[in-house]
């Protein structure tokens, strides 16, 4: 760049304020280097000229106040040299009453008065004069200056150098030189007069720089507010002379200076700096300034810091909630909250809401039993709101959420949904916003692991997270919030809690009525955990024989939570689901074998009719041939017809392979267990005696309330060979028509062979005496056969699958009890 125009740019703010600063720092060391060559020279008058020089560099109006405080920093600095000088002086006799009156001669004002501060701490100390005569005339003469930056750091200069010579209480300097009074009247004024000039700063300059000079006012906040920092310091500061003295001529200046950004600090300045006691002794006066603040003053955080403080101060000692009670604190804050609102048109719905959330906190803190108190504020938080210009504001819902989120959190959650103005409250937020205060409400109940156990509760809880069990019009919900939400109710069922079984069934049944008008989406989400929830309660019962409710009741309400779930269109597998789970618990826990015989024929007619696909009748069926396999209570000939409709399904399957595995599946219904777990603790006498008559169970069937005998475990070796020999012929159709698709690579027909294996294996095992030795090395040099093919030798999982297989047979050779059951079985 050419050097001409470099020099011709005009310099920017920041460039001046830098420059000027030099300039003037320059000038204070030029000053400050000869004022101290004067003092080692003992010349006094050549050192008071050099240092009213010096300190004639702050009459400067160029600096803004950040640089003017590194020019001032500088500057007294350099006045502890003639602080220490004038102390010399002394000491070689020359008096201070002397020195006091040379340094007025300087001059300008400016110079005159930070040199008089200078002498006047030096005057006080050496106690040749009364402390509070020199306070008070220094006090009254820095009215001199009345430039705002200027006298601002004048009057923090003069507080800094009188600081540890007040006539405090206990202090050296008390008795003729003044007392706790005269301290506080010096730094009282000086306090008023500072917050004067700092309030005035508003007005210099022009009024396009108004957010530049606000954020200069808030670097200087702190030499304000030192005056009231020393005040709370004093010793002799009691609770008399605060209230009677201090708080008045602080509230009067704070409401006077009718300054946004004075009222803030000042007010948050009182609120941390005097002692609890105080605040809480004068806090009517406290309060009733509040509405008299200016509009832009953000009071709702001036509350919440005096709530908080308060808040500790209980928490410190339980006898302290007395005094709360004796100022009678909670209706004095409640009632300040409602003018505040009322008197401040212009405060933002949000910033209201926030104080109400500090309110709230304190009665959690001071009152934890007053829900009277939380309902109260809620009340008059309610009525603040209702109307206001700003409700509707994202800022506005987000506080108010946070409010009822946190009754949530500091009180028992069912017990807060149940105070009468909670729902007002909740109303005043837009529909999705009520999704998410919903959506909080369940998420704070399973965080605390509330239990809900009574019906009244049930229907109190779901009408807040209404919003998450019903369609909203008007309001679109993404697929997976939707799918979050569905799952944070599922999980709400399981606090439907209570320990007498009767009652936790009436819950149950109250959320059912609720829920099941959720439409068919909800349903796959809500309807299982009711269900299963009611079955524990079954099988509850089944084992104490209470008779409320009875076993049969329950399974006809799960009976008809399963048909609805069946009639909900995508939900049919579930449907199956739980009608075989319920089947199992009708067999095993209610020992009713028309019940359990219900739920398998409507199983099979979902199964039927509405099972979608051969992937999902696979697994279907599967589930299908488990829970038949567990049931003991069935007579033969409905054991019979049911092991015939899920054998039947088996030839319904599409793929050979799925055909071939149900059959080898189906075998194990011709062979059951010697032990289950319907058959620990139970038999015939104790089914009947633990089930009563019920009007579920009457409708069923008339002979339904009684139990049905447990049936011995089947073992019909003829129909397991059946099964196995049918399963072995559709693997050898399954690799006929890969070999004629000319498909040889596919090592499925091996697999099954491998299969086929294991499972004549496992009742050669059991004993089954058509399985004999003879039988088994045919079939293992079947498989064996099958094996050798080389696209069989290089599928790694089959591979191991059959060596498995074969580790077994050698392991069991090794084993005595089975060594001659495998004598003649060759590997």
């Amino acid at each position: 760049m050419n050097p001409t125009m470099e020099e011709d740019r005009p310099m920017t703010h920041q460039e001046s304020q830098a420059k000027w600063l030099q300039d003037a720092s320059n000038l204070v060391k030029r000053n400050a280097f000869f004022m101290k060559r004067a003092l080692d020279d003992d010349n006094l008058r050549e050192a008071l000229r050099f240092s009213a020089a010096m300190l004639g560099e702050l009459r400067t109006s160029l600096l803004t106040p950040q640089k003017y405080f590194e020019l001032y920093m500088q500057a007294f600095d350099e006045l502890r040299h003639l602080e220490i000088f004038f102390k010399e002086e002394h000491s070689k006799g020359r008096s201070y009453a002397d020195l006091y009156e040379l340094v007025q001669h300087a001059g300008n004002v400016l110079p005159r008065l930070y040199l008089l501060c200078t002498v006047g701490s030096c005057f006080i100390r050496s106690k040749e004069a009364h402390a509070k005569d020199i306070l008070k005339d220094l006090v009254e003469m820095c009215k001199g200056v009345q430039h705002p930056t200027r006298g601002l750091f004048l009057r923090s200069y003069l507080c800094q150098v009188s600081r540890g010579l007040l006539p405090d209480t206990g202090s050296e300097y008390e008795g003729d030189g003044g007392n706790i009074n005269d301290a506080l009247e010096f730094l009282l004024l000086n306090f008023t007069e500072m917050n004067k000039l700092w309030v005035r700063m508003q007005h210099q300059g022009s009024g396009k720089d108004r957010d530049r000079k606000e954020g200069e006012r808030q670097q200087l906040a702190d030499l304000v507010g030192k005056n009231l920092t020393y005040i709370s310091q004093l010793e002799g500061l009691d609770f008399k002379l605060y209230k009677d003295v201090v708080q008045g001529r602080m509230m009067e200046q704070v409401v006077s200076c009718k300054d946004e950004i004075a009222q803030q600090y000042l007010m948050q300045c009182i609120i941390q700096g005097f002692p609890d006691e105080f605040h809480l002794g004068t806090l009517t006066i406290l309060l009733s300034s509040l509405p008299e603040l200016q509009s832009g003053v953000k009071i709702h955080l001036i509350v919440a810091s005096l709530l908080d403080r308060l808040n500790r101060f209980a928490a410190s000692d339980a006898a302290v909630v007395n005094q709360f009670n004796d100022v009678d604190a909670f209706g004095q804050f409640l009632g300040a909250a409602a003018r505040i609102s009322e008197q401040h048109e212009s405060m933002h719905a949000a910033d209201i809401a926030s104080m109400y959330i500090a309110l709230t906190k304190f009665v959690g803190a001071v009152y934890p039993d007053h829900l009277d108190y939380v309902d109260r504020v809620l009340q008059s938080c309610c009525a603040a709101l209702k109307d206001h210009s700003t409700l509707q504001d994202d800022r506005t819902e987000k506080q108010i959420v946070a409010l009822l989120t946190s009754l949530l959190t500091a009180h028992e959650p069912v017990t807060v949904l149940g105070l009468s103005t909670y729902p007002e409250v909740m109303g005043l937020l837009k529909a999705d916003a009520q999704k998410s205060m919903a959506v909080k409400i369940v998420e704070t109940i399973l965080k605390v692991s509330t239990e809900i156990s009574e019906p009244a509760q049930v229907e109190t809880l779901l009408d807040f997270v209404k919003a998450l069990i019903t369609d909203i019009p008007g309001v679109e919900v993404d697929e997976e919030d939707f799918q979050e939400e569905q799952d944070l109710v599922a999980r709400l069922i399981h606090r439907l809690r209570s320990p007498d079984p009767g009652q936790q069934f009436a819950v149950l049944r109250t959320a059912w009525e609720r829920l099941s008008v959720g439409g068919p989406r909800r349903l796959r989400h809500t309807i299982p955990p009711i269900a299963f929830a009611a079955l524990h309660i079954a099988r509850k019962e089944a084992a104490t024989g209470s008779g409320q409710p009875s076993a049969q009741e329950v399974l006809q309400f799960v009976h008809r939570c399963a048909a609805q779930l069946g009639d909900a269109g995508e939900s049919a597998e579930m449907a199956l689901q739980l009608f075989l789970t319920a089947a199992y618990s009708a067999s095993e826990h209610a020992k009713s074998e028309l019940i359990a015989y219900e739920f398998f024929e409507q199983a099979f007619v979902l199964f039927e009719e509405s099972i979608p696909d051969s992937a999902a009748e696979r697994t279907a069926l599967s589930s299908i041939v488990g829970a038949l396999h567990g049931c003991r209570v069935f007579s033969p000939d409905s054991r019979s017809t049911l092991v015939h409709k899920a054998t039947g399904y088996s030839a319904k399957l599409l793929r050979k392979a799925d055909q071939c595995r149900a059959v080898l599946a189906c075998s194990h219904l011709h062979w059951q267990d010697n032990h289950t777990e319907g058959d620990q603790g139970w038999n015939t006498d104790d089914a009947v005696a633990h089930n009563g008559d019920s009007a579920a169970s009457q409708d069923s069937h008339e002979d339904s309330s009684s139990a049905s005998p447990v049936q011995p475990p089947v073992r019909d070796g003829d129909q397991v060979m059946v099964c196995l020999k049918r399963a072995l012929k559709i693997a050898h159709a399954a690799q006929q028509q890969l070999a004629i698709a000319l498909r040889q690579s596919d090592t499925l027909p091996a697999a099954l062979f491998v299969e086929i294996l294991n499972h004549y294996l496992y009742y050669f095992d059991q004993g089954l005496a058509l399985i004999s030795s003879t039988v088994l090395q045919n079939l293992l040099e079947l498989v064996a056969n099958e094996m050798a093919n080389d696209n069989c030798q290089k599928d790694a999982s089959l591979m191991a699958f059959y060596n498995a297989t074969l580790s077994h047979i050698s392991s069991q050779k090794a084993l005595p009890d089975k060594a001659s059951l495998y004598d003649d079985i060759q590997i």
